[in-house]
């Protein structure tokens, strides 16, 4: 636009008080490393022209080097900072007032273009932070969970294992062959639960990453419902999926929503306890940015004291749960990098929300 013969380019780096060029067919001098911001801001905010190089600023010129023809210095401002300088000379004639002003503009455009790929550099880069804090914030919560399970675990396995033992010891001291058996199906009875807790404890302490697919949430959903109704011998009556539910798309692991699924259909389940009117409502509607998954029940509730313990592992009201249900879900849904939430008061029933997104959150530039 300005007819120019050569031009540098430099921006500021991170270092804001020298310009480093981004592009020339103009050659610094050999030892310099850049142009000095603080001249370049005295020659204020708008295109300045010059009849040769020995009429920069000294600060300028001697990092220019020699070379024929008027010059023209463009400083870059945005919001009040230099972001950069553009350095231009021909040969032929000198710069026009109409070309300088043209040249300000243009300036002011580019000195924008910059900020704003900045910005958004220094977005990306937070972003990033973000996610890998986030991730060692997700490891730390893990690891500490399966220090506690360490803890815990012991207890919870001494309780069935002694019930065992004395069975055991009971049998051998029996002659009467009913009281023999009933001791051997309550050994039998404890022995299943202790296998039932460890492979609920393998499957929370190693969990499977899931592998997230584009697909149609709902249909999953329903499908997953009419699986675990069929296991369950549950009729329709009892647990279905709301009529009202919305088709969204998003990113999910359809075996380890279905997991979930079983898991908060089955707590709602307990929660119904002898209700003949208890309903668990499943439903699925579009939430930005993404949708949300919900399961409703018109159970007991949840009192409001054992809210705040609800996520600890092996903390269950059920006398054979094995309190890794809800960590386990809540698992789940931040592997799918979205989040758990729970709405519950004693005697008017609950309401779990699984929150999944529509695609990755991520920027490109």
């Amino acid at each position: 636009m300005a007819g120019a013969d050569r031009i540098i380019i430099a921006i500021a780096q991170n270092d804001a008080r020298l310009l480093i060029p981004e592009a020339a067919n103009w050659d610094l001098i050999p030892s310099a490393k850049g142009i000095p911001a603080p001249p370049v801001a005295s020659l204020g905010t708008e295109a300045v022209t010059f009849e040769n190089v020995k009429k920069l600023p000294p600060q300028i010129s001697t990092r220019v080097g020699e070379l024929p023809g008027f010059i023209v210095v463009v400083p870059l401002w945005a919001h009040a900072h230099l972001r950069g300088v553009i350095i231009m000379s021909r040969k032929r004639a000198s710069f026009t007032s109409h070309v300088l002003k043209m040249l300000t503009t243009a300036g002011r455009q580019l000195a924008l273009a910059v900020e704003n790929s900045r910005l958004l550099a220094d977005l990306q880069d937070s972003y990033r932070k973000l996610m890998d804090t986030q991730e060692d914030l997700i490891r730390a919560e893990r690891l500490a969970a399966l220090g506690q399970l360490s803890a815990t675990m012991a207890h919870e396995i001494r309780n069935p294992l002694a019930t065992i033992f004395s069975a055991i010891s009971q049998i051998r001291k029996q002659k009467n062959p009913a009281t023999a058996s009933t001791l051997l199906d309550i050994a039998e009875e404890e022995a299943s639960r202790l296998n039932s807790m460890v492979a609920e404890l393998l499957k929370f302490a190693r969990p499977r990453k899931p592998l997230l697919e584009e697909g149609a949430l709902l249909d999953s959903v329903r499908a997953a419902v009419e699986g675990i109704c069929a296991s369950r011998d549950i009729g329709g009556n009892v647990v279905e999926v709301d009529p009202a539910s919305e088709a969204v798309t998003c990113l999910f692991d359809s075996d380890l929503i279905s997991r979930a699924l079983d898991i908060l259909i089955d707590n709602a389940l307990s929660a119904l306890e002898n209700n003949e009117a208890g309903k668990v409502m499943i439903k699925v509607r579009r939430h930005e940015p993404g949708a949300v998954l919900e399961i409703m029940d018109n159970g007991v509730g949840i009192p409001g004291e054992l809210m705040s313990k609800i996520y600890e592992p092996f903390f269950s009201t059920k006398p054979t749960g094995t309190g890794l249900g809800l960590p386990t879900v809540k698992r789940i849904a931040e592997d799918h990098r979205g989040s758990m939430e729970i709405e519950s008061h004693s005697g008017t029933g609950s309401v779990v929300r699984l929150f999944l997104q529509t695609r990755q959150r991520q920027f490109s530039a």
